[in-house]
């Protein structure tokens, strides 16, 4: 889907082949780490660094792509039967969340349809020469390079599992807001676990896959799906199901710049306070006559607004200003993603309110993988204004 009509003003950036200079600094507007055209709030210039002479501005630009090639080229001459993999690294909504019982291990079972959708990260990995360690590397600041992150997590787990002693080089170009309600982080991982099988001649089947990566993260199973299921249990138990809605039904995806802690949330969360609707009826409901402002329940949502109340006013703004856009407009997991399903379009007011002026847009749609392959990213697919064209690449 592509479209230039709206922009990320999330503190996301993408490294981009070309140097700006001799431009009045006048022609762009600051949004945390991007600069965006202050008169034209549909297109967008990323940007590493901007230094400003009394000249001339240049723009510095890293670009892995180099050091990645450098390191596969010596893995190369060993003749490793593959050194280079490019992966799209998809994120997921929830289209209904219902919360059903306190476990006592303190967490929660949930009943849940997850469900991929065409935003996501891009994950480079290349062999490694080295036998000690993965070596990190993103477009976005802030993000942890070691083994907090769960890239890194995940290789540690497959070499624990398996003995593989191949070590990579990754880079992850990041279009995925954290602290967002979209499982982005957790899609690293489970396509980490992915990429490391296939560097090494799948030692493990595609179930030992998922059956590992609960030990990452309750939502790193989901991945291994199909790209729609009921998840139940801390949200580790998958079913497959056929996708019950359409691939091609647009979405718009709205984020505040402030995220939700999922523990405060899960703190605040009053079990007698919650929906008592059957999730399994609202799969039915959902699989027989589509989306519905009613079955688009989400438990989390009442503590999540306990938390930041903003986050109801956007909800409540977006209904209102919708005028029928979207079929439901509703959070993603505990937050703080705004989800409206039936158009790519935010509502007006997103781009006239100075109010939300830093939030994170993009739109979407819904998207699966075939078995024994991993998600391909849409040939023309827009994330935070971009329009990226990678894909599965095996080299």
């Amino acid at each position: 889907m592509a479209s230039s009509h709206f922009l990320c003003h999330s503190p996301i950036f993408h490294p981009v082949p070309n140097i700006i200079e001799n431009r009045s600094l006048s022609s762009f507007r600051s949004h945390g780490s991007s600069f965006f055209d202050s008169k034209s709030r549909n297109q967008r210039t990323p940007f590493v660094r901007l230094m400003v002479s009394a000249r001339k501005q240049v723009e510095i630009v890293y670009n892995p792509d180099e050091r990645i090639n450098k390191l596969a080229d010596e893995v190369d001459k060993e003749a490793a039967p593959v050194s280079r993999l490019t992966l799209f690294s998809p994120c997921k909504i929830n289209v209904f969340l219902r919360i059903t019982n306190k476990r006592e291990d303190g967490f929660h079972d949930l009943a849940s349809l997850f469900h991929v959708i065409s935003l996501g990260d891009v994950i480079k990995f290349s062999l490694s020469p080295s036998k000690a360690q993965d070596r990190l590397s993103t477009n976005v600041p802030g993000v942890p390079l070691d083994d907090r992150n769960l890239i890194i997590k995940a290789l540690n787990l497959y070499r624990k599992k398996t003995g593989s002693n191949n070590f990579f080089w990754i880079h992850l170009d990041k279009k995925v807001p954290t602290g967002a309600g979209l499982g982005g982080g957790s899609s690293n991982a489970a396509t980490a676990l992915w990429a490391a099988n296939q560097f090494n001649d799948f030692l493990a089947t595609e179930k030992e896959l998922q059956e590992w990566s609960s030990e990452i993260g309750s939502d790193v199973p989901f991945f291994f799906s199909q790209g729609a299921a009921y998840c139940t249990g801390r949200g580790e138990v998958v079913q497959n199901i056929p996708p019950p809605l359409p691939l091609d039904l647009p979405m718009v995806l709205i984020k505040p710049q402030q995220a939700c802690s999922t523990a405060e949330v899960y703190k605040r969360l009053q079990l007698d306070r919650t929906s008592k609707a059957d999730p399994v009826t609202l799969l039915e409901k959902i699989s027989r006559n589509g989306i519905s402002q009613d079955v688009c329940i989400n438990d989390l949502e009442p503590p999540a607004f306990e938390v930041l109340p903003s986050l109801k006013r956007l909800k409540q703004r977006v209904l209102v200003a919708s005028r029928g856009q979207y079929g439901a407009v509703f959070m993603s997991g505990s937050g703080s993603t705004i989800v409206g399903i039936g158009s790519p379009d935010p509502p007006q007011f997103v781009y006239d309110d100075d109010e939300y002026k830093d939030v994170f847009l993009s739109e979407a749609n819904f998207l699966t993988r075939e078995e024994n392959n991993w998600y391909t990213e849409p040939a023309s697919r827009s994330a935070c204004g971009s329009s990226s064209h990678f894909s599965q690449s095996i080299e």
